[in-house]
């Protein structure tokens, strides 16, 4: 099993932000998904959940989908979380994982549909399943 401290790593390397004090809700942006994906499925973690937020660019700029969320410790915006959309995983197979995420389409109650391969903004936080005693030490 790995280590808090090397999980802690891994998420910095690739920019992973965690919502709170726990590993759930950690908001990756999608040009670091793949690599983290392949980093903690390598290292045993186990992906429970996918949740979805959108990446605002900049402050003052509104969400255009999203209800609100913290500014990104590693960019200069910050998230937004969609409320709904979430994925359950069954399986800690990196290519199963990935093909989830990067097939990924919101569906909006106005028709609007927002897809992964298409919008940018669309950002994945992913829920892992850890020791329940640790905490993040992310600031």
């Amino acid at each position: 099993m790995i280590k808090k401290k090397d999980l802690d790593h891994i998420l910095a390397l690739h920019k992973a932000q965690p919502v709170g004090f726990g590993y759930i809700d950690i908001i990756v942006k999608q040009e670091n998904v793949r690599q983290l994906i392949e980093n903690l499925v390598s290292s045993g973690i186990q992906i429970s959940t996918i949740t979805w937020w959108e990446y605002v660019d900049s402050f003052p700029k509104s969400s255009k989908y999203g209800m609100g969320g913290p500014k990104s410790n590693f960019y200069d915006g910050w998230f937004s979380e969609l409320c709904f959309g979430e994925d359950e995983i069954n399986t800690n197979k990196k290519d199963d994982i990935l093909k989830i995420i990067e097939n990924k389409e919101i569906h909006f109650s106005d028709g609007k549909v927002v897809r992964y391969n298409e919008q940018e903004c669309l950002t994945p936080a992913l829920w892992l399943e850890v020791p329940e005693e640790w905490k993040n030490i992310q600031q």
